[in-house]
């Protein structure tokens, strides 16, 4: 067995998950391949950082010192748990097993000191469904979908479905009468190291503000705080871009999603309002060392891209996707210093219509807008994580309904995808599937 692999197996044995689907040649692996040219002390540390990912987190104190300090708010246990096999998440879906890999930004108008979102005064800036034993959870997330039919030019009905979010049972009083929810599903993590050394020039190769060219199209890049170097930097992760490097977005998911802190996150997940997550015992002041959390970001960084298996018509498929100025923003490939990749995204923000908004500012982003997210690995999403929901929530079900949701300054593609023929649309959506 490959060595690199047998890395990512281990890990995931750790995390309880089946041996046998990462082993080699079989379905589930897409998302778990190395990157070359790593060395024998870089493959040791990987192997450290994938137990941290991939092992659960416990309540302090403990006799398991590296991994302890989940809490006193959480929304789960490990990395592994939102993102299975280093894939996507989805939102709850009725009849399967509880998902925690959907979660629920909060804010109010307003920005806090570096020019976020301003949190809840109670509930903070994310929403904890889950605590550790003696501390109240923050309450419970109610989904349910309401039904949007489009018609396409051939005359096929094409049902979308428009979530709406409701957060009961909340056990620290009622939130701000202002409260901004925004849902997030957990992207894949395949190729997220090479988007980290995009540089900020070859993103703004295509900012276009103010729609200069006239083409309808104005993507900019978001400008967010960047702890580390003290000052507002371009942001390329999260669904707004609202992370400026994948060292402090990983950092930002241990705090949010797990309550661990660390030099970049110092503080619990808790408010002053919340007496009991505040007096509960923690890890120590820093749950997760630099050294640790540098070996998880290593290991995740060494995720290589996602790799192109071309459908039938893939071909035909790629020109209509241009021919539709789909590639104006879902840009296909950046320039690094050693190789080319295709991503599939410009990494800027474009307003994408009401049907999207979620009402919510982060930094420069408004409420209609959204990073262009990257479509590489769609393709290899249903085997390796069993399901095709796409978008930040994961309202769309498939390709189709995604491109569907398009408004806002894709509203002209959104169309011209309505009018072409089921032969037209196949070959897109090949197209789409083969990344």
């Amino acid at each position: 067995m490959n060595y690199k692999i047998l890395i990512l197996v281990q890990a995931l044995v750790w995390a309880n998950l089946s041996y046998s689907k990462y082993l080699p040649g079989t379905d589930r692996k897409a998302f778990s391949k190395l990157v070359d040219g790593l060395s024998k002390k870089q493959l040791a540390q990987i192997k450290a950082g994938f137990s941290l990912y991939a092992k659960g987190w416990v309540t302090a104190p403990s006799s398991t010192r590296v991994r302890d300090g989940l809490g006193p708010h959480f929304n789960a246990v490990s990395c592994v748990s939102c993102h299975q096999h280093n894939g996507r998440g989805r939102p709850p879906v009725k009849g399967l097993k509880p998902d925690f890999s959907l979660l629920i930004r909060l804010s109010i108008s307003g920005e806090n000191k570096n020019g976020g979102p301003l949190a809840d005064p109670i509930y903070g800036g994310q929403f904890h469904p889950r605590s550790t034993l003696g501390v109240k959870s923050e309450g419970a997330l109610n989904l349910k979908y309401n039904k949007k039919v489009i018609t396409l030019s051939d005359g096929k009905n094409v049902e979308l479905q428009s979530p709406s979010y409701k957060l009961d049972n909340l056990n620290y009083g009622p939130m701000s009468p202002d409260i901004r929810i925004s849902p997030r599903v957990a992207p894949h993590l395949a190729g997220v190291g090479k988007l980290d050394r995009v540089t900020e020039q070859s993103i703004l190769e295509y900012s276009d503000e103010f729609d200069q060219n006239v083409d309808g199209i104005s993507g900019r890049a978001n400008y967010v705080w960047n702890i580390i170097e003290s000052k507002k930097t371009i942001g390329k992760f999260g669904w707004k871009a609202n992370q400026p490097t994948l060292l402090q977005q990983n950092a930002g998911a241990f705090n949010g999603d797990l309550g661990i802190t660390s030099s970049l996150f110092k503080k619990q997940n808790c408010s002053i309002g919340q007496v009991d997550c505040s007096t509960a015992l923690d890890g120590g002041e820093l749950e997760i060392s630099d050294k640790h959390l540098g070996f998880v970001n290593l290991a995740v960084a060494s995720i290589d891209v996602p790799q192109v298996k071309r459908l039938k018509y893939y071909e035909e498929g790629r020109k209509i996707f241009e021919s539709l100025d789909c590639h104006k923003c879902h840009r296909p490939s950046f320039e690094l210093e050693s190789e080319t990749i295709s991503a599939y995204t410009d990494l800027l923000l474009h307003d994408m219509g009401e049907g999207l908004a979620d009402k919510r500012s982060d930094f420069m982003a408004n409420g209609r807008e959204w990073k262009t997210a990257p479509l590489w690995g769609i393709g290899a999403q249903k085997e390796t994580n069993g399901h095709t929901f796409l978008l930040h929530d994961g309202r769309a079900r498939n390709v189709e309904e995604a491109i569907l949701w398009h408004g806002g300054e894709a509203k002209k593609s959104q169309l011209g995808y309505i009018n072409l023929s089921k032969d037209e649309r196949t070959s897109l959506i090949d197209f789409v599937n083969s990344l």
